[in-house]
């Protein structure tokens, strides 16, 4: 019943009609894991596209008796493969631009299609029309683009089609041009509803994988994420930093006397606390600021593109935020801090080391204090 009432509520995030998320920044985030997976698979059928079409210049070799459109031929062969090497190389970088390039590549497809059978010699419209097909199929179900974008321009294209073929008076009868129409849409039908099951299906799985995501890097009673998901996100800033020798920097703070709150208020109230601590501490941070259960009643914050001085204000702000937070009946709650930045020296494990012991000097000090590391 649990899983049914999670497919319902998945399904009703996305359209109807063209199978995409109805959420535009859930789309966007799809739109980068597509990105991914185009990356891997579909780069490799562009670029077979473009080698296909420049070697189909052999059969038109004995099409053509005139070499000088053969020789036009060959050019727009060797034009599009360019471009599918172009899209090949360039897949990885395209981070907002998939669809955009998908389309111009998929316009000048069409157009080089179009000239082609605007000059081929060859009248057989029969062997056309299966190469309009194809064309159909690959705009469909290979290129990666917006729904709408694949009806407008296989539509187009089938449109241009029928309206040369007409005019050069290719189809035989009304009969004739009327089976070929119709046999054309029904394909395009069924491969608009094929892409649109992949669409939702995709969707899916995607959303799917967002919750499997969540559930393994999220802690469950405070929605903070949790230790595995720090240790990667911490890995991956260190990386970054390396990089691009940017600094970052952690907070890690404690709750001080907490035993006390549970033995003297029970351990569901110390629940409700972490609780409340959680969501007060994600009201104070940035947006970009990552906040993480380490363990117990312990919590760290990662601080991407942050010195150590600006660092201990926001520390001193969670501080201040907390303390005249009303926890009731719990009285006054205090917490102890640790403020750190980025070494170039640091791993995951050193710079943790780190955080953990400016926390365990606060807690020497006195407590509900601000410990710093001093370089």
């Amino acid at each position: 019943m649990k899983k049914m009432e999670t497919l319902i509520h998945s399904i009703k995030n996305i359209s109807y009609i063209t199978g995409e998320f109805k959420d535009s920044a859930l789309e966007q985030s799809f739109y980068s894991y597509l990105l991914q997976e185009t990356t891997r698979y579909s780069r490799r059928y562009i670029l077979a596209l473009g080698i296909l079409f420049q070697i189909f210049v052999l059969p038109d070799y004995t099409f053509f008796k005139e070499r000088g459109l053969l020789y036009v031929i060959f050019l727009m062969g060797v034009l599009f493969l360019l471009i599918s090497i172009l899209y090949y190389l360039r897949i990885p970088n395209m981070s907002s631009s998939l669809y955009l390039f998908s389309s111009i590549y998929e316009i000048v497809a069409i157009l080089f299609f179009i000239i082609l059978f605007l000059l081929c010699e060859h009248q057989d419209i029969v062997v056309h029309q299966q190469g309009l097909i194809v064309f159909i199929f690959v705009i469909f179900l290979i290129l990666p683009n917006r729904f709408i974008n694949k009806i407008i321009l296989s539509t187009f294209l089938t449109g241009s089609f029928f309206y040369i073929a007409i005019s050069k008076k290719l189809i035989s009868s009304y009969i004739h041009s009327g089976s070929l129409i119709i046999f054309t849409i029904v394909v395009i039908f069924f491969c608009a509803f094929s892409a649109r099951f992949i669409n939702r299906l995709q969707r899916i799985q995607f959303q799917d994988s967002l919750a499997l995501e969540r559930l393994s890097t999220t802690d469950t009673l405070t929605k903070a994420y949790n230790r595995r998901k720090y240790d990667q996100d911490l890995e991956k800033e260190i990386s970054r930093s390396q990089r691009y020798k940017i600094i970052f920097s952690g907070i890690i703070f404690d709750l001080d006397n907490f035993k006390e709150v549970n033995d003297n208020y029970g351990h569901l109230m110390g629940d409700e606390v972490l609780k409340k601590i959680s969501s007060q501490v994600k009201e104070v941070i940035r947006e970009n600021d990552e906040l993480y259960r380490w363990g117990g009643e312990e919590f760290i914050i990662i601080l991407p593109n942050t010195d150590q001085e600006s660092a201990t204000e926001l520390a001193n702000r969670v501080k201040s935020y907390l303390e005249n937070t009303d926890f009731s009946p719990v009285h006054r709650l205090t917490c102890s801090f640790g403020v750190t930045s980025w070494q170039e020296e640091d791993s995951v494990v050193s710079f943790t080391d780190r955080l953990d012991h400016l926390l365990y000097l606060a807690k020497k000090k006195g407590k509900d204090r601000i410990v710093t590391q001093e370089f």
